[in-house]
């Protein structure tokens, strides 16, 4: 028994050493194939050949001449790569412009094919490139039409390199326009993302990010036959921007010619008005309204026209349904009709500081200026309400053109205080800042529920009848004020009332020839017939040129003018009792509203 045992342990001992030797002599192997590993590759992988190949795979994609500096790089642990130094990219032809600036260039690529002698380059980042979109004051673009850009259906040279994938790192995009009139051109940097374009009859999809005005933006893209949208043919694609301040995104069918084409759903919103204008701007604008806006659409382009149905535009509190068609007609501007239907607009939260530029040389003032200036509008609204100040009107049909210059507001009928309302606003045609005019004519409404909306206190007469506003300015909207504006009003009752004012007390104390208040004569209401108010404005002066009262108590009738800056009055009455023989009273209106004087002819004639 003993004797076993010591043969166990003689083995084991044995078979341990034996062990180590293998794993010793496996070490040293694989150590030695590591350093042929790394000694032979080099050899095999050629870095001539693969400089070489990166600049005839960027000259196929750009159709320009590419240009690496300095020896390329190869490393094998712990994949394949070999990284290329600065690439400039430049156009062909006897005057080279430059297409684009490379910091420097990594890719992948497979030993079997190295070892076979094909040096096939995959995931390719580019990092720090500049692309540069230019175009001259002669028109022409610098970047020229590549080889592989042929129409669907043609075959494909054979020498053209697949794009396959393409990441960039910390790219920049240029577009300069000599031509154009601000000089203004878009510079885009921090650009991350990915392109994969396997094969050139194959899907494209690209996924770039970046931060522009302070806002990370990412932008997606996917197209089933690439090389048909590229041919300007018709193409299947989606595509969608992404940020805090807008988001957008599209998905039909689409094509690149010089006249575009797209007919899909198109979708777009703003959380915050206030907040894309300060994001395009560059600077905060406490003037807009913090709600948002959105649009959901299908939208069809022709050759000089674009149509959205099933349109569902969102701005603030009101939504709309309804059809637009944009006309693009050839040498001439955009003209937009069609119809959106509301069920609530609210334009307290727009108030008129909002038309005032920021600064004299404002870019969004421009564009909104060349906007009205260069567009023509004709769009039908309605809506089950519409809020405006103390206006509450319901049933509202109208519409709003703008012609060249002219803007203007038309609302055709509109349901105010149990009454019909319709009216007009018209701005200057010399611009916004120039003023405007407003007509409003109001019928067989209850005048005691407007003027109560409206504030007005004191002797005012209410009833039911008609108002009609024909008023101006010239002044900016944002800046006149009631001493800025001239036109007329007149204003007839029937069976209505006069408020505050007891025309016995008042005959009593214009009798008695002593100077009054008229509160003394408060207590009470004058019942009329009729009543027919005539006023015009200017100059800083309201004239009354009307004001008479036909009623069982008697006839009131009263003229004057009412100068602004002092708010004094100036009023000459009448008033004839019913009797018959009875002297007309004659009196003098002075003081200001409501806390006015009265002070008897007599008075006035033979003071004591």
């Amino acid at each position: 028994m003993t004797r076993k045992m010591f043969q166990i342990l003689r083995d084991s001992r044995l078979w341990a050493r034996l062990r180590r030797r293998h794993l010793v002599w496996s070490a040293a192997i694989g150590i030695a194939l590591a350093a042929a590993y790394n000694a032979a590759l080099p050899l095999v992988v050629s870095t001539t050949e693969a400089r070489a190949t990166m600049e005839r795979m960027l000259d196929d994609w750009s159709g320009g001449k590419s240009t690496i500096s300095g020896e390329p790089e190869v490393r094998f642990w712990p994949e394949p790569l070999v990284t290329l130094p600065a690439t400039t990219i430049v156009s062909t032809g006897p005057e080279p412009l430059r297409l684009a600036e490379i910091g420097r260039i990594t890719a992948s690529f497979s030993l079997f094919s190295a070892l076979r002698g094909e040096q096939a380059l995959e995931e390719i980042t580019l990092v720090d490139p500049v692309i540069t979109l230019e175009r001259g004051a002669d028109g022409a673009v610098n970047w020229q039409k590549p080889d592989w850009l042929v129409p669907p259906g043609n075959a494909m040279p054979r020498d053209e390199a697949p794009f396959g994938d393409i990441t960039i790192e910390n790219g920049r995009f240029r577009v300069v326009d000599r031509l154009a009139a601000t000089g203004e051109g878009v510079d885009v940097a921090g650009i991350s993302g990915t392109l994969k374009w396997p094969s050139f009859g194959g899907r494209l999809s690209a996924q770039f990010a970046a931060v522009i005005g302070g806002e990370a933006v990412g932008w997606a893209f996917v197209c089933e036959e690439p090389l048909a949208l590229f041919a300007r043919r018709n193409a299947a694609l989606k595509t969608s921007l992404t940020s805090a301040p807008l988001t957008f995104s599209f998905e039909g069918t689409g094509n690149f010619s010089s006249q575009p084409f797209a007919s899909g759903h198109l979708q777009m919103s703003a959380p915050s008005l206030a907040a894309l204008a300060a994001w395009y701007r560059g600077a905060p604008d406490a003037e807009l309204p913090p709600g948002g806006f959105s649009i959901d659409t299908r939208v069809t382009t022709g050759e000089t026209a674009l149509k959205l149905e099933e349109l569902q535009l969102a701005i603030g509190e009101a939504t709309a349904t309804g059809v637009l068609d944009v006309q693009l007609p050839s040498g001439k501007g955009p003209r937009v009709e069609g119809t959106l239907a509301f069920d609530r607009i609210d334009l307290n939260g727009l108030p008129l500081a909002t038309l005032k530029p920021a600064q004299g040389d404002d870019r969004g003032w421009r564009m909104a200026q060349a906007l009205v200036g260069g567009w023509r509008l004709d769009v039908r609204l309605s809506s089950q309400e519409v809020l405006a100040g103390p206006l509450h009107l319901t049933d509202v049909a109208a519409g709003v053109m703008i012609d060249g210059s002219r803007v203007s507001l038309d609302i055709g009928d509109s349901t105010y205080a149990n009454g019909r309302l319709s009216g007009r606003a018209v701005l200057s045609e010399k611009g916004v800042g120039q003023g405007g005019k407003l007509q409003v004519n109001l019928k067989d409404a209850d005048f005691a529920a407007v003027l109560d909306s409206f504030g007005l206190k004191g002797p005012v007469p209410t009833g039911r009848g008609v108002l009609s506003v024909d008023l101006a300015t010239g002044r900016p909207l944002w800046e006149a004020g009631v001493a800025d504006v001239f036109g007329r009003v007149d204003y007839s009752l029937t069976n209505g009332r006069l408020a505050d004012f007891d025309v016995h007390a008042f005959t009593d104390l214009v009798r008695k020839g002593e100077f009054f208040s008229l509160s003394q004569a408060s207590d009470g209401t004058l019942e009329f017939q009729t009543a027919d108010i005539e006023a015009s404005f200017g100059g800083g002066t309201a004239r009354l040129d009307r004001a008479a009262f036909v009623g069982p108590a008697g006839n009131i009738s009263v003229t004057g003018v009412v100068p602004y800056r002092s708010g004094s009055l100036a009023l000459a009455g009448t008033l004839a009792a019913p009797e018959a023989g009875k002297e007309p009273l004659q009196f003098f209106i002075g003081g200001s509203w409501p806390n006015a004087v009265i002070s008897p002819l007599s008075v006035l004639l033979s003071p004591k």
